[in-house]
């Protein structure tokens, strides 16, 4: 929507899905010991939700203005001043403050980013920002104050600065679907190539392991997440990275891909039933079949 509104002819734009593999964040799993417990992501140990935005601008071509940090009342000013010029990319977001999901309340530090369309001029309690979800809230309007704290990003594991939004969206180089394509694999290859960098942070098989060990005990801030947000994003993030690695003639890798959705699926019904047995078989499964997909892209 962001990009529509700055000029972007809709045939030239890539669907969501596609532009979703630019920011490689369907490619890999990740692992993360935190003070407040473990998470488990399934996706790229290697590039944050954030930086990912960056990176599918860039490859597409476009670049846009980021503001970061900041008083309330100075990031607030500057939304307002940015959403008078057009649509405004708002995020990372904490999604546990994001109430008109039913599931708010189970997505504490989970982030997400929404299109900002309006923002009520006044402060008082009955102040309101109208939203655009792409996870299925459109033209949600929400109290300014709620999103006032979901937009600060506090609880979320790698936002560093508070207000973070995306505006001026430019195109500065026409970029084919095919160069797109390349240059992602080469991130991907270069990715499953290197070691995590942090010493709590950990990614491919290993992640998978010890998000095993981690359903085996319970462990209230892996398991929790399963349901409402860690799997059905992994099935939806594998189907677009099959598309994708289709597109790119990668038969062999797109087949593991949509094996990893199924499991990612099928794992849905018992997380929702607490059937962590089965659930650890699966990861037992997507594992191995990690592995596979690690050696291919390797030898790319």
């Amino acid at each position: 929507m962001t990009l529509l509104a700055s000029g972007c002819e809709p045939q030239s734009l890539p669907s969501p899905g596609f532009i979703e593999c630019l920011t490689t964040m369907p490619f890999g799993k990740q692992f993360i010991r935190l003070e407040t417990g473990p998470v488990s992501f399934f996706s790229s140990p290697h590039t944050n939700p954030d930086e990912g935005i960056t990176l599918a601008l860039k490859t597409m071509g476009w670049t846009c203005q980021v503001h970061r940090g900041g008083d309330v009342s100075a990031a607030l000013s500057s939304l307002r001043t940015a959403v008078s010029q057009g649509p405004v990319l708002a995020g990372p977001l904490n999604m546990g403050y994001l109430t008109y999901n039913p599931e708010y309340k189970n997505l504490g530090g989970a982030d997400h980013f929404v299109i900002v369309l309006k923002v009520d001029d006044n402060d008082d309690d009955d102040a309101r920002i109208l939203l655009h979800d792409p996870a299925g809230y459109p033209a949600v309007l929400l109290p300014l104050a709620e999103f006032l704290k979901a937009w600060r990003g506090e609880g979320v594991e790698y936002a560093d600065q508070p207000f973070v939004f995306r505006s001026g969206f430019q195109r500065v180089d026409h970029v084919s679907r095919t160069d797109m394509i390349t240059r992602t694999l080469g991130v991907v290859q270069e990715q499953f190539s290197s070691e995590v960098e942090h010493p709590d942070n950990f990614g491919g098989v290993t992640a998978l392991q010890l998000t095993a060990e981690a359903v085996a005990a319970a462990v209230p801030s892996v398991v929790n997440d399963l349901a409402a947000f860690t799997l059905p994003l992994a099935a939806r993030r594998y189907l677009d990275a099959r598309d994708f690695l289709t597109e790119a003639g990668l038969c062999q890798a797109a087949e593991i891909m949509e094996q990893q959705a199924l499991l990612a699926g099928k794992a849905q019904y018992l997380a929702v039933h607490k059937n962590w047995k089965d659930i650890i078989a699966i990861l037992e499964e997507l594992a191995k079949l990690e592995d596979r997909l690690i050696t291919i892209v390797r030898a790319l």
